[in-house]
């Protein structure tokens, strides 16, 4: 067959393209890469729960063998489009962790079996033509023009070059014997690195000089050596022993060598004629062996895996057997092939210098048609008759003679006749069937064949070498036949359109129809039930179950999601019938109960198989799926296993076809492109050998490698640790990974192999870890598991015996803690008795200056009760410490009154006495002088002469001439006064002058203004203003001047009541730290007489 199957991309495949044994036509497609960095790292293998990580030599490795007649294999092919960052190759290795290494003109190359990765190549090694890996696992990489590099420990590479002393930068060839030296070949000869790691130039005069092409390692730890020349040579034990020039040479143009590791000495050799030759060198190759192996030629490598020699060459890959030599024609690989190696899986990988890297991989699922070189076709239906195939097509009947990979080209025909007499002239079934559409074909309990056909012969009956045909003439309702069911007594019923026709002993006795209740005649299926009843499944009437009783129907109203049922099939070891319909999966018990299957992830099924497990196998029309039948009859979650066209199923499942299963498990598929065969008893997969691994983890971003132990360490203050791990799978299959951090996480959690991804942890507590990773194989017969230790250093916080140290000295701690805190607690409270004494008298002493403060001023109202010219109150409350506010009022002489509001600087004591010396200051001054600025002037004059407290105070000081109304007025850096005027209050904005005992020299001016009889002054300190709430906002005077317009024409004293009340009212419980002083004036002017 020829077939290429293009692998779905997800993070962890780069897309491949799967080629089935030998494919003759060619389908690519581009794929996405997705890469996952992780820097080269020595294997931590750690703890191994079941499976040996050891490496396996290849002898020990079943080596996948595309050649035998009992396997199949699939080719994969990487290049550029699918993961592989170039698309030429030059060498390829594997070391024991499970990576493989591909060199190339790009540089290195590290592979996973999930991601390509190229190494950083600006150390050096970006030009890459040779590896090798030594017994110490340790990888050399020859590049072809920086020299020859190792990779150390934590993937650090060591280079020398010839600067070193290498005779050239170019290295052809690597090898090592078993004293661990390092031979490297150049084009001017060899240089040698011991274990030292110290180089030193091979001193053999014939060596010099010399274009070393190839080196390789025998058995005995002897060096074969190959030049451009084809000069061979023997080193041993890092000296010459054996020189052959080509013009001493029996074999002439050589081009690769391999010792054979079984027989010390002898040696296969491929020269230029296509020929492959076998004999000993040093005996001058007098028992010699040639084996042509044309159309081979330009041979490359050479590898012996089992006892077959795999051969690569310029053309191709070819393989040779014993004596038998094959060439493979239809690889996807087959041009200029370098090296092949084998994994420790036993999967060929073979290099191309100009097509990139090809493995070839066991595949479980086996193409028919391809191995015996039949062209794709539609196959409906399967069946083993007589130890060979026999496969219906749209175009007749294939048998298949799978022994011998070939197909039967005649089935003889003793006889053919109708069931009614009718005699046919055709003596070979194939040539009857030539050009006949079959839909199925099925053996009864007598050895017989029943071939149901469409639109053609209708049913045939092959009785060990006779046919006897059945059509509409012969009693069957119709020629389009869709298959048969036999009954316990040898009854045969067929599916046809129409209905139901039953036949016995060679003839039609009974058909069932529309007139016996199957209203849908078109029937698609027919089987038996155990008890002998018929089902036919039908396109749209669901199941009739047909008996002598008569024909009843199973529906939708009975369970089925469709009346289109496909098959109903019979299951002996749980005792249920398996129904497929148009859009789901069902079960049915033998009493005829229908239920379905709600969770299948599927809909369009054809078809149920259940192995020995007592797992379904379900063919549907995307590949197929594998279940244990114990969750299909739960009905509850069904997590079945997946396998399609990227696991290498070759084509998938024909809609309406019937199978062949035989008594050794083995399906024969009919499939869209042919014939596929798997054994669903065998475990399609074994992942008891696959390799896994922790490289490294990453901690708050800093690389950490394991130490000797395998062991990771990690500093206590590490909050973040990335675990990265690898899970070395080259095979098909994509089993379930199994990953949990054993004293972090509880359970362990599953996923896909394809969707492995680094793991994150944040915040481990200090503690001993395990990070273990499981591999199970999809069905759950196999695994292999490690467990790689994680430790992370304790904070001092986190050992148990801190906690005892911490209580023992909390407790003496505690212990003088408590002495200290009763030592401070006496002496605070000492020093508190003392502040309250020492605050006690200070608060007499300032009640005692508050109530000299409000003595010195008027305190009696009315002041003048003989004056009823005039009006005037003043009231003052003091704040929470005592200030220097102070207001005063007299009689300068009998028409003249004078009136002080003042403000002095500051709080407490000093503020008090300097107010009362001011106001004493500025009353007498005042009885002695007319002019208010002079009153102001001499007091200024006065304070200055002797301000040794820098304090000053502001005044406004008006004389009224009672007679008149006249007020002559000056300000000191006061408020403005307000006056009420035709009824409402306004501030005057009067001259203002500097504060008194600020400056010694300071001038003052008089303003003047008149007063009617009704009109009132209001003059107050700051304290009204600035008062402020507990938001600290101030009262201000536009709240002030409200106030006095609430009643501007009520009496003195109610008018400062009411700027009082809008105070309090604004500030609420906010503490005041300023005195509220207020003074209102009313005039009234002269009063007439008394009638008195």
């Amino acid at each position: 067959m020829n077939a290429v199957f293009i692998r779905t991309i997800n993070s962890c495949d780069a897309g491949i393209l799967i080629y089935n044994t030998n494919m003759k036509y060619f389908l690519s497609s581009l794929c996405l890469l997705a890469v996952l960095s992780c820097a080269v790292q020595p294997f931590c293998y750690a703890e191994e729960e079941q499976s040996d990580h050891t490496e396996l030599e290849s002898s020990q490795v079943e080596i996948v063998d595309p050649v035998s007649n009992q396997n199949s294999y699939s080719a994969v092919l990487y290049n550029n489009t699918n993961g592989l960052p170039t698309s030429e190759s030059n060498d390829i290795v594997e070391t024991k962790d499970g990576f493989i290494w591909i060199g190339s003109y790009s540089g290195l190359i590290r592979y996973d079996g999930a991601n390509f990765e190229r190494m950083d190549s600006t150390g050096g090694i970006a030009n890459v033509i040779s590896l090798y890996v030594d017994d110490s696992d340790r990888l050399w990489v020859g590049t072809n023009d920086s020299g020859i590099a190792v990779m150390e420990d934590n993937g650090k590479f060591r280079m020398w070059d010839t600067s070193d002393g290498l005779q050239s930068d170019k290295i052809c060839s690597i090898s090592g014997d078993e004293n661990g030296l390092i031979y490297i070949g150049t084009p001017y000869g060899m240089s040698i690195i011991d274990q030292d790691m110290n180089l030193s130039v091979m001193d053999e005069p014939r060596l010099e000089g010399v274009y070393v092409d190839k080196l390789r390692r025998g058995c005995d730890g002897t060096i074969y050596g190959l030049s451009s020349n084809d000069d061979l040579f023997i080193v041993k034990d890092g000296k010459l022993k054996f020189y052959l020039e080509q013009k001493d040479n029996v074999i002439t143009g050589t081009v690769c060598i391999l010792p054979d590791m079984d027989h010390p000495g002898f040696l296969y050799l491929a020269n230029d004629d296509s020929s492959l030759y076998y004999g000993n060198p040093e005996r001058g190759f007098s028992v010699l062996k040639k084996t042509d192996i044309s159309p081979l030629s330009e041979v490359g490598d050479i590898q012996k895996f089992g006892d077959k020699l795999w051969i690569c060459g310029r053309n191709g890959i070819g393989v040779l057997d014993g004596n038998h030599f094959t060439m493979f024609n239809d690889l996807p690989l087959n041009n200029s092939v370098n090296h092949v190696i084998s994994d420790y899986e036993g999967n060929l990988w073979f290099v191309s210098s100009r097509q990139g890297v090809m493995k070839i991989v066991p595949n479980r699922f086996m193409d028919l048609f391809e191995r015996c070189n039949l062209p794709p076709a539609v196959v409906n239906t399967t069946c083993l008759h007589e130890g060979n195939l026999f496969v219906g097509t749209d175009t007749g009947l294939i048998v298949i003679d799978e022994e011998n990979r070939e197909t039967v080209t005649s089935i003889p025909l003793e006889s053919a006749v109708s069931a009614s007499g009718e005699t046919f002239n055709d003596t070979d079934l194939i040539s009857l069937l030539k050009g006949c559409r079959i839909r199925s074909i099925t053996h009864d309990s007598q050895g017989r064949l029943w071939i149901a056909t469409w639109r053609g012969l209708g049913l045939i009956c092959l009785d060990h070498g006779n046919a006897v045909l059945f059509n509409e003439s012969d009693g069957l309702l119709s020629d389009h036949v869709r298959n048969v069911a036999e009954r316990k007594d040898g009854t045969i019923m067929a599916s046809v359109t129409g209905g139901v026709s039953v036949i016995k002993d060679g003839k039609v006795i009974r058909n069932y129809g529309l007139e016996d209740g199957i209203l849908n005649s078109e029937t698609l299926t027919v089987s038996c039930a155990p008890n002998g009843d018929f089902l036919a499944g039908s396109n749209g009437g669901g199941i009739y179950v047909i008996n002598e009783e008569g024909v009843r129907a199973i529906g939708k109203a009975d369970g089925l999601t469709s009346g289109i049922v496909m098959r109903v099939k019979y299951d002996e070891m749980n005792h249920v019938f398996w129904i497929v319909t148009s859009n789901s999966l069902a079960y049915m018990t033998e009493d005829y109960k229908v239920t379905t299957i709600k969770n299948f992830p599927y809909s369009n099924n054809y078809d149920v198989y259940v192995n020995k497990h007592n797992d379904a196998w379900i063919i549907a029309s995307n590949g197929l799926y594998v279940t244990p039948v114990s969750e299909l009859l739960a009905n509850e979650e069904i997590t079945p296993v997946y396998y399609s066209l990227a696991n290498g199923l070759t084509c998938t499942g024909t809609a309406n076809s019937y199978n062949e299963l035989d008594e050794e498990g083995n399906l024969y598929i009919s499939g869209t492109m042919g014939v596929v065969k798997v054994d669903i008893d065998e475990p399609m997969e074994d992942v008891s050998k696959l390799k896994s691994s922790v490289p490294y983890i990453d901690a708050d971003g800093v690389r950490i490698y394991p130490d000797e132990n395998g062991e990771f360490h990690l500093g206590w203050d590490v909050q973040k640790v990335i675990v990265y791990f690898n899970v070395f799978n080259y095979s098909l299959t994509d089993p379930v990974v199994s990953y949990c951090l054993e004293g972090f996480e509880k359970e362990p959690v599953d996923v896909s192999y394809k969707e492995l991804a680094p793991i994150t942890y944040t915040k481990l507590p200090g503690g001993k870890y395990k990070f273990a990773v499981t591999i199970h194989d999809s069905t759950g017969y196999s695994s292999s598991s490690i467990k790689v230790p994680i430790i992370k250093q304790k904070t001092i916080f986190e050992y148990g015996w801190f906690y005892l140290m911490a209580f023992v000295l909390s407790a003496a701690a505690l212990t003088g803690f408590v002495w200290i805190y009763i030592d401070q607690k006496t002496e605070a409270m000492e020093k508190k008795q003392a502040e309250a004494v020492e605050k006690e008298r200070l608060n007499t002493e300032l009640q005692t200056a508050s109530r000299i403060q409000n003595s010195m001023m008027p305190h009696i109202f009315p002041p003048f009760p003989d004056r009823d010219e005039f009006d005037i109150y003043a009231v003052m409350k003091p704040a929470r410490e005592v200030g220097g506010d102070f207001y005063d009022f007299f009689m300068i002489d009998s028409d003249h009154l004078c009136m002080v509001m003042a403000d002095v600087s500051g709080k407490g004591i000093p503020a008090a006495l300097f107010m009362m010396v001011s106001k004493a200051i500025v009353k007498n001054s005042a009885m002695l002088i007319n002019s208010p600025s002079e009153v102001l002037a001499k007091t200024n004059a006065i304070i200055c002469s002797d301000n040794t407290v820098d304090m000053f105070v502001t005044i406004w000081l008006g004389v009224l001439e009672v007679s008149t109304g006249r007020v002559i007025a000056a300000n000191a850096g006061h408020e403005y006064p307000a006056v009420m005027t035709n009824g409402r209050f306004e501030l005057m904005k009067d001259k203002h002058g500097m504060v008194v005992g600020a400056m010694e020299e300071a001038v003052y001016k008089d303003y003047e203004f008149t007063m009617k009889p009704g009109d009132k002054l209001f003059v107050y300190t700051d304290g009204v203003p600035e008062a402020t709430d507990a938001e600290k906002k101030m009262f201000g005077t536009g709240r002030m001047i409200e106030a006095l317009n609430t009643d501007p024409a009520a009496e003195p004293h109610k008018i400062l009541e009411n700027v009082q009340l809008a105070v309090n009212d604004f500030v609420k419980d906010a503490e005041q730290f300023d005195d509220l002083t207020m003074l209102c004036f009313a005039y009234k002017g002269k009063q007439p007489a008394s009638a008195d």
